[in-house]
């Protein structure tokens, strides 16, 4: 018999307070001053801090005239926010003198640039601590030939130093360094990531919300990154590196979402003022991440602001959004995010209201909270909620609404995570993130027949907590445990083979059999993965081998589907798996860098599959092994080149049987298996004098096949080409871009007839080979212009940024989707709008 409820939430419980004082047994019980010269606390762990960053434009800062009038002085210290390329991103004054004064130290300090601080050698965000003084410089004597203004502004040096002491009589130059340094010399530099995950890019949200296409969307800019395939058409979903969408996993703080995107992808889940960077690892992942077989997308918030209010609101063609933050006392900040998006509405009053019925326009709204409490200088606690909603249609329209054919899906999603963060010294670091969260999907699709509704209501709860810690030198040893439950009600009837898996025979629109039935189950899935991973640097080399263990516990409430009075058995079973990670990374230059990396990779079957009516209780684990080896070269300051070649393979993938007679639950087996390999090129221009941009092309095949097969089929999602090209260039107050992108159209299996069914009374396709057909190329240019405008002369004056992003601004219509009349006697295809202009306003407080 299945466990009772309240049994099995004890054992969840039981497990993940394990797991909770596995992390807590981490932390370190004696706190260590921090030397900032020597190391970094990262998202991963500790590195080394290379180079500091340094003043390489100076801004002299306008005195205020009453205050020299006066003869007043003052020193106004300030949080200086520094981003890889070296411009200043953000000024918040932490240790205030006078209005007049911290306005105009902020303003001077916002027109800084600086040489960035280096991270093993990489540039890095920073952020340092730099004390402002006003002086008053006394009046040169008679004899001097060419005498000074009376009463010039004298800042500090350049950071970390800070100095009261005159500066040298040198118009618009900073002053020289002083003989010692004044009481605020703290500096810290950021780094997205280890060296561990060698295969991977970052864009910082400076440049990501500037990218043509992406409306100022953040997020939006993981889908013009190397490896990533373009999306179906209606679908937020990454196809990264040939695998699954189902398979590659989003992490925001190290806390997994179920979608990085709403609805057609058209914006992304998470606000993107609350986000600092977003980071793709298509694969070969080190060892504190799993569960999948696919890639990881990582997106980081950003600290909020030590002071003040600050905030924006926006509207614009897709949606309206707004953000405010404040600091509500010294170590307590608070933010908070929200949108609501009404394309479709816009849509309906602009073209014709069935507009939706060719091109699936999604509803969303979402909602960020976030607070940040200094328990001391080194302890820091995060409490952040995130909630998302979509609603999205797709449907292939009819004179007869009986028989339009239509897809409706809804989805929502919340977390709730506390993250403690602790910094200590000799390169230590301590995370831990309890997390809670509600997860709820529906999907209805109306084709002919008996409508196919799948309902799944899931809880999730988990914890990931990770202790770095310096060994000897240059080696650091990460100990950690990652563990997270789903706890799943499901409901589904309707056909038995709709929604189609990957490698069925299938077109979109075809009216599913007269095999219907109905399942109502429930499930419980709860991993438990410690893991360890040691970065070791000797000389040139550097060497990172990890090791991850994961306990999966597998719970189900029927065995068996209901037959009659027969009783209702569940199940639950324990498995587990090793899976070692490795990578090494050769620094044969200080511009050339070669890498390569392994790993074992092992993910549990979706509660869906589980279904003893429509799925197999007794489903086991996937496996996948990925392999990648690349060079990076730096083709000057803020240039680089990267080349990297892959290979996964899979095996025991969970597909539809073959047989005409399945057994009892038999309805899905573990006979797949499946490889993907190719290569991928980024050549990348970071942000130098307003400009940035990037070249990502990659060639790629991905392939299936039922284990035992001779010969392989298409993969699905398979894109052999994937290019994309992005530039962006600030020109005074206005900021122009591009992004072009051209891809292959995804494989489908082709229809060369039909034949009538008089048991149902329709006409069924007859099917070619599988996949033998594809969907025409796409290509696509998107343009942008945006223009800030000062809303006042003052320091801080609030300002208004009008933008237009039109989309595809070729009008070529792209084909998405490939589909047929209802006697498969024409073909026709369902094509993408043939542009979109996104007008838009924003107001930053």
């Amino acid at each position: 018999m299945r466990a009772a409820p309240s049994a099995r939430f004890v054992r969840s419980a039981c497990a993940i307070a394990v797991a909770l004082a596995m992390g807590a047994s981490l932390a370190p019980h004696s706190a260590y001053a921090q030397d900032p010269s020597s190391e970094t606390v990262g998202a991963g762990g500790r590195r080394r801090i290379t180079k500091m960053p340094r003043l390489k434009a100076f801004v002299p800062a306008t005195y205020p005239d009453a205050k020299r009038a006066a003869g007043i002085t003052a020193s106004v210290v300030l949080t200086i926010e520094i981003a890889a390329t070296g411009e200043v991103t953000r000024v918040t004054v932490a240790v205030p003198a006078a209005p007049d004064f911290d306005a105009a130290a902020a303003d001077a300090a916002r027109r800084f640039e600086f040489e960035p601080a280096e991270v093993d050698g990489k540039p890095a965000p920073s952020k340092i601590t730099y004390r402002y003084d006003f002086t008053l410089e006394p009046e040169p004597p008679p004899a001097t030939p060419a005498p000074a203004p009376s009463a010039p502004s004298t800042p500090s040096p350049p950071p970390p130093l800070s100095s009261s002491s005159p500066p040298a009589a040198a118009s618009g130059a900073p002053p020289p360094p002083p003989a010692a340094a004044g009481p605020v010399t703290e500096v810290t530099v950021r780094s997205s990531r280890p060296d561990r995950d060698p295969v991977r890019t970052s864009v910082s949200a400076i440049e990501a919300r500037r990218v043509a296409g992406t409306q100022g969307d953040v997020l939006k800019v993981a889908q013009n990154l190397p490896g990533v395939a373009r999306a179906p058409l209606a679908s937020g979903a990454l196809v990264v590196w040939g695998s699954s969408p189902a398979d590659t996993r989003t992490y925001v703080d190290g806390v997994e979402i179920p979608a990085l995107y709403h609805g057609a992808a058209l914006r992304g889940t998470v606000n993107g003022d609350l986000v600092t960077s977003v980071e793709l690892v298509p694969g070969a992942y080190g060892a504190q991440y799993g569960r999948g077989l696919g890639g990881l997308v990582r997106v980081e918030t950003r600290p909020l602001p030590t002071s003040g209010v600050h905030g924006y609101a926006a509207v614009d063609t897709l949606d309206a959004s707004a953000m405010v933050s404040a600091a509500i006392t010294d170590r307590l900040r608070v933010g908070a995010a929200a949108r609501y998006g009404y394309l479709d509405r816009v849509l309906s009053l602009v073209s014709a209201p069935d507009v939706g019925d060719f091109f699936p326009i999604p509803r969303y709204r979402d909602a960020q909270v976030k607070a940040t409490y200094d328990v001391s200088p080194r302890v820091t606690l995060d409490a952040v909620y995130l909630g998302s909603a979509d609603e999205l249609r797709r449907a292939v329209p009819s004179s007869d609404p009986a028989q339009v054919r239509a897809e409706d899906n809804a989805s929502s999603f919340h977390r709730v995570y506390v993250r403690y963060t602790r910094r200590g010294g000799a390169g230590e670091a301590v995370t831990v993130t309890p997390f809670f969260g509600y997860d709820k999907t529906q999907t209805t699709t109306s084709f002919g027949g008996a409508p196919t509704h799948i309902e799944d209501a899931s809880y999730r709860y988990g914890v990931r907590a990770d202790h770095r810690s310096r060994l000897t030198g240059d080696v650091h040893l990460t100990l950690g445990v990652d563990a997270l439950g789903t706890s799943s009600d499901l409901a589904r009837s309707g056909s038995l083979t709709l929604p189609p898996r990957e490698g069925d025979l299938y077109v979109f629109g075809q009216p599913p059999g007269d095999d219907v039935n109905a399942d109502a189950w429930s499930t419980h899935v709860l991993d438990v993965g410690p893991h360890a991973v040691i970065d070791a640097r000797l000389g040139k080399w550097t060497l990172t081998p990890g090791l991850r263990y994961d306990a999966f516990l597998i719970e189900g409430s029927r065995l068996t589907p209901r037959v009659g009075e027969t009783p209702q058995v569940g199940f639950s079973r324990l498995e587990g798996a090793f899976d070692p990670r490795l990578s090494v990374r050769y620094q044969a230059t200080p511009r050339l860098a070669t890498t390569v990396s392994a790993g074992v990779y092992h993910q549990t079957p979706q509660p869906e599959e589980l279904s003893a009516v429509f799925g197999t209780p007794a489903l086991g684990l996937s496996r996948a092994v990925h392999v990648a080896a690349g060079e990076q070269l730096r083709l000057g300051e803020r240039a680089a080149a990267e080349m990297t070649a892959f290979y996964k393979s899979l095996s025991d993938l969970t597909v539809r049987t073959r047989s005409v007679d399945p057994r009892l639950a038999r309805s899905l087996v573990q006979d797949g298996e499946g490889r993907s390999y190719g290569v991928q090129l980024l050549v990348r221009q970071e942000l130098w004098r307003g400009f940035f941009g990037w070249v990502s092309y990659a060639m790629s095949r991905s392939e299936r096949r039922y284990l035992g097969d001779r010969s392989w089929r298409l993969f699905d999602f398979d894109q052999p080409h994937v290019l994309a090209v992005v530039g962006s260039q600030e020109i005074g107050r206005w900021v122009f871009g591009a992004r072009l992108r051209a891809s292959s159209g995804f494989p489908r299996t082709p229809v060369t007839g039909g034949y009538y069914d008089a048991r149902g009374d329709r006409v069924e396709p007859i099917f070619g080979a599988v996949n033998t057909a594809r969907i025409p190329a796409f290509y696509q240019l998107d343009l942008r212009v945006e223009r800030m405008f000062p809303l006042g002369d003052r320091a801080g004056a609030p300002r208004l940024l009008v933008s237009l992003d039109v989309l595809n601004a070729t009008f070529h219509q792209n084909k998405e989707e490939i589909i047929y009349s209802d006697d498969f006697t024409r073909k026709g295809t369902i094509r993408g709008l043939p542009t979109l202009a996104v007008l838009g306003a924003r107001v930053d407080l």
